[in-house]
């Protein structure tokens, strides 16, 4: 759970700084600081719920790995 905690706090840093700098290269709404700041928090969202997931599908497979199990 830590792990997937920190790679989802990494994935989410990444996703914020990429999608404010790609908002500031091409603003739609008026003020391209606040397309930057938008898109942003919202790629700190997706990164982090992106990563986090990454991890815990990861996690069961490894579970169901070690204990003999198939995954799908």
């Amino acid at each position: 759970m830590k792990n997937a905690i920190i790679a989802g706090l990494i994935g989410g840093l990444i996703g914020a700084v990429i999608s404010a700098a790609v908002g500031y290269v091409v603003p739609l709404p008026p003020h391209a600081a606040a397309n930057a700041l938008g898109n942003g928090i919202s790629g700190l969202f997706s990164g982090f719920f992106g990563g986090f997931m990454a991890l815990l599908v990861e996690g069961l497979k490894a579970r169901r790995a070690a204990s003999g199990l198939k995954s799908a």
